[in-house]
């Protein structure tokens, strides 16, 4: 038996919407001589089944079924893949115009949920399809000796508008540990397949700095001239490459996402002062003399519903107690103090990530 086709015998449709016409799958696979030209197309299973569909021409567009699909050629004949026995509308629509609505989100109300364990977000049945979402990367480690740099704070990637339904698996970051050397990376935050990557660790007086500080915010420089690196630079902040990604696929998804650090970590001082870490909101401070820099600022969001401050950077430490060491900020996403005269380990760790998701609900 061939292709039964269908077309409508009275006009009818909804406007801008135009029914073209059906066929029934005597098969799996069927090949559909319906011809047309450019524009938005969808063929749709009358029993809701899955399947797809290919636009051939002189190119070829592929589509799931129940998606509408922008064609940009003319085509002579679909070739579709459902189950057998179902039957295939295909329509196309006519795109009008449109301007913004603004503050969407206005006339409903909003919850923050804020995640501090990995797991699963589970979003309410009630709740718009659609989130907001902050993603933290963990803050990197100061660097340990004395006078060691501070840790850069984690990347923050900002989704607006992004589609979540049902499950989204999550990650926390672990904040940095330390040791008698460098500084670590601060761990990757996951809100699916969307991540902030940590922040660099700081140097230290024995080790100059490396790839360990191509964090999301860099690690502050080792301070002074002990071991003899008197050319040590400040710390290194990321390239495009090396900052907070959003993973392929996300370009398919509805929602826009938006970057936020990629901060240089301070240069050391002299008489032993270390630079300060990079923060999400800036770079971190040089030493000066004896001084050492002060850690980069973080980024304030009120997403939970009041301002708090994510990933600062950790100051520099300081060889001399006189001059004491920078600031060792807390909070989600932070760097930690670079070490500091006394115990050679003193650096502390960094903070670990987190993810804020808010859901809209009428």
């Amino acid at each position: 038996m061939g292709i039964q086709a269908f077309v409508p015998s009275g006009g009818g449709g909804t406007p801008g919407f135009d029914y073209i016409a059906s066929i029934r799958m005597e098969t799996y696979n069927r090949s559909w001589a319906q011809g047309g030209a450019a524009g938005n197309y969808i063929l749709t299973s009358n029993n809701n089944n899955s399947g797809y569909v290919y636009f051939v021409g002189a190119t070829t567009t592929g589509s799931p079924l129940g998606k509408v699909v922008n064609v940009s050629h003319a085509f002579t004949r679909l070739d579709i893949i459902a189950p057998t026995g179902d039957y295939m509308s295909l329509h196309k629509a006519a795109v009008k115009p449109t301007t913004v609505f603004a503050n969407p989100f206005a006339a409903f109300s909003s919850f923050p949920s804020q995640i501090t364990s990995s797991g699963n977000f589970v979003l309410p049945t009630s709740a718009l399809p659609l989130v907001d979402a902050l993603i933290v990367g963990a803050g990197g480690s100061g660097g340990g000796h004395h006078a060691g740099g501070g840790g850069g704070g984690g990347g923050i990637v900002k989704l607006t508008g992004y589609q979540a339904v049902g499950t989204t698996s999550i990650t926390i970051g672990a904040g940095a540990g330390h040791n008698n050397s460098h500084g670590f990376n601060g761990g990757a935050t996951f809100f699916g397949n969307v991540y902030a990557i940590g922040g660099g660790g700081g140097s230290a007086n024995a080790t100059p700095l490396s790839g360990v500080n191509l964090g999301a915010n860099g690690g502050g420089s080792l301070g002074g001239t002990w071991f003899g690196y008197s050319n040590e630079t400040q710390g290194i902040g990321p390239s495009s490459a090396h900052y907070s990604k959003v993973t392929a696929g996300f370009g398919t998804q509805t929602g826009t996402a938006t970057y936020v650090g990629g901060h240089a970590g301070g240069a050391r001082g002299g008489n032993h002062a270390g630079g300060g870490g990079g923060g999400a909101g800036g770079v971190g401070g040089n030493g000066s003399g004896g001084s050492p820099g002060a850690g980069g600022p973080g980024h304030i969001s009120n997403i939970t519903g009041s301002d708090y401050t994510y990933s600062s950077g950790g100051g520099g430490g300081s060889h001399s107690p006189d001059n004491g060491h920078g600031n060792n900020p807390g909070g989600y996403g932070a760097g930690s103090v670079g070490a500091h005269n006394g115990p050679q380990n003193n650096a502390g760790s960094g903070t670990q990530g987190v993810v804020v998701v808010r859901y809209y609900i009428a």
